[in-house]
């Protein structure tokens, strides 16, 4: 059977022109499918005709008041625009589901096709529920009308288990009324791969850098950049930003790389030890100096890259001798009279304002300008929060290795708490919090329970979980938890759709417990 018929009718700029072609259509008994107006033309599809009505239909047209030509086209400019969005759609590298407001597919791309093992033939126009499950993201997100970024979530299909990052945002109308939900959806270990990788030349050399927001993409786009330069880099950024994890990248990249990366934390060491273990000494150099005399780190790390974390604790005397390195690409070893070369290409890092250090005579101007050639400054934590997900996700694994527990996940609740918290010890003090929850957790999955940051608060709230009766069964310890928390939700949020967002559930799901539980709630 033939395909439908495509018209493009074109027309004088005439009132009621649409009108006589449809009366046209219409008395020869044509089907109309579809139907676009524009300026002084109209486009139409119908069904397919045989030839003879096909040539009437077209006189019938061409007869019309106002008319100027008729001629076939292959497309209506909306089928086109369709087409060339469901192309993009499969093109991209990620699942895309887009639902309507009664939860029905109404897009499933080719990703989705393949990650879920169905085809869209399947589940378009489909309830999305009856193909993941009833609290997965997309279908909360129809409730709240609240947008998610690198969202962790777990579910069973009939095909198997998926463990996957979503995105998710609504699809408002004019009012600011929900009218449906898109999602992206991304494996997690694919996901993991590619926010640790800038590129398929970088070897992974950013497998510790993890994120891929858009803050912390450019860092890492910057620093592939001028990794293989020799020029010096300084790292700006707050304490446990990660800078020494830069540095090492910096190195990976660099064509210094078949050599050791080597740093040293200036502040870690006094003044005198630090001074030895940078420069060296001759023998008998000073009382307790090696009788063989010792290399420095500068000539440890001749042909490589030393890495100098917290430049600003340097003292005025260091910084002249290190001022005299990078002016000069010399050395001279404590008790020695004459210089040798290196060939070092510095990386300094530090968390001070190292200008108001130059204006009451801490630091050395004339160091400053020699270090801050190529200056890189690391976001904090909290200017980048949708990568927690990505990094809760990470140091998970990395620590439940460490610690020999496995932990399988975390629950929308313990992110949520991850997420309202400002981080002002950064990338680090996360790594600690999840390190904490691992420790504390006893099942596979991290919840709210686990999560300790406000100490005071967050203790209290421990211990009174820790106060069952001896006797108690775990589903008995569960509900007075579920319960409990579900109370002070709706104390703190004051309203039942805010506790259900806060406690990372549907708004009918708190609504049953509350009924369940005789939770009071006016």
């Amino acid at each position: 059977m033939a395909g439908p018929l495509r018209y493009e009718i074109t027309t004088k700029d005439k009132i009621g022109m649409t009108l006589s072609i449809l009366t046209a259509l219409y008395n020869k008994k044509v089907n109309i499918n579809s139907l676009e107006v524009f300026p002084k033309k109209v486009c139409i599809r119908i069904d397919d005709i045989s030839g003879i009505q096909k040539h009437e239909v077209e006189k019938d047209i061409m007869e019309i008041d106002g008319v100027i030509g008729i001629k076939t086209i292959q497309l209506l400019s909306y089928e086109e625009n369709e087409r060339r969005l469901i192309a993009m759609i499969d093109a991209v590298a990620e699942g895309i589901i887009a639902v309507n407001k009664n939860l029905e597919v109404e897009i499933f791309n080719r990703y989705c096709e393949n990650l879920f093992g169905i085809k869209k033939e399947e589940v378009l126009g489909t309830d999305v529920r009856d193909l993941i499950t009833e609290n997965a993201p997309i279908v909360n997100l129809l409730d709240t009308g609240e947008k998610y970024d690198n969202l962790e979530f777990k579910m069973d299909f009939k095909n198997g288990h998926l463990h996957y990052l979503t995105t998710g945002r609504p699809i408002l109308g004019d009012n600011g009324e929900i009218l449906g939900a898109v999602a992206s959806i991304e494996d997690i270990e694919k996901a993991i791969e590619l926010a640790n990788i800038v590129s398929v030349t970088d070897q992974g050399a950013f497998k510790e850098v993890v994120g891929n927001s858009r803050a912390i993409e450019r860092v890492k786009k910057i620093a592939a950049t001028v990794a293989r330069s020799n020029s010096t880099i300084l790292l700006r950024g707050e304490s446990g930003t990660g800078k020494e994890v830069f540095a090492r990248a910096i190195h990976n990249l660099s064509d210094r790389n078949s050599f050791d990366f080597i740093a040293i934390n200036c502040a870690a060491l006094p003044e005198s030890l630090l001074e030895s273990e940078l420069f060296g000494y001759e023998k008998g150099s000073f009382t307790g100096a090696l009788a063989t005399g010792k290399d420095g780190l500068f000539i440890k790390a001749s042909g490589s890259t030393l890495f100098l974390d917290e430049i600003g604790e340097l003292s005025m005397p260091l910084q002249a001798k290190l001022l005299r390195v990078l002016q000069e690409g010399k050395i001279r070893r404590i008790g020695s009279g004459s210089e040798e070369s290196v060939d070092v290409r510095i990386i300094a890092a530090t968390n001070k304002n190292l200008e108001d250090m130059i204006k009451n005579g801490s630091f050395r101007e004339d160091l400053y300008y020699r270090l801050n050639v190529i200056p890189i400054y690391i976001p904090p934590l909290s200017e980048r929060k949708e990568d927690i997900g990505l990094l809760a996700k990470f140091f998970m694994d990395k620590l439940g290795r460490k610690i020999g527990k496995r932990v399988d996940g975390f629950e929308i609740g313990f992110l949520n708490g991850l997420m309202d918290y400002d981080w002002p010890g950064n990338v680090r003090e996360l790594e600690n919090v999840i390190e904490r929850a691992i420790n504390l957790c006893e099942g596979k999955l991290l919840t709210r329970d686990h999560l300790i940051i406000d100490f005071e608060k967050d203790l209290k709230r421990i211990e009174r979980i820790s106060r069952f009766e001896e006797d108690m069964s775990l589903a008995q310890v569960v509900e007075i938890c579920e319960k409990q928390a579900i109370i002070e939700a709706l104390k703190k949020s004051g309203s039942i759709r805010k506790a259900a967002r806060g406690l990372g559930v549907s708004h009918t799901t708190i609504m049953n417990k509350i009924k369940k539980y005789n939770i009071q709630w006016q």
